[in-house]
């Protein structure tokens, strides 16, 4: 016999050892909802995408304006 068990409505699998309901459709705190975070995925992310793009074309002009003064 096996010493695990599978929920009908979720098909979530889970120890006997833990309980006899299933603790996914049983559970009273609700799964946080993440809103931000970093690479990309914050509230700002276009901003920042935008900031990033004109900080790298103004370097990228004064990279090859340092390069055609030195030579």
């Amino acid at each position: 016999m096996s010493d695990f068990k599978v929920c009908k409505n979720c098909d979530f699998e889970w120890h006997l050892l833990d309980g006899s309901d299933c603790p996914v459709c049983t559970a009273d705190d609700p799964v946080p909802i993440k809103t931000g975070g970093v690479f990309g995925t914050g509230k700002h992310a276009l901003a920042w995408a935008i900031f990033f793009k004109a900080l790298g074309l103004i370097l990228l002009v004064y990279i090859i304006w340092a390069f055609m003064l030195s030579g």
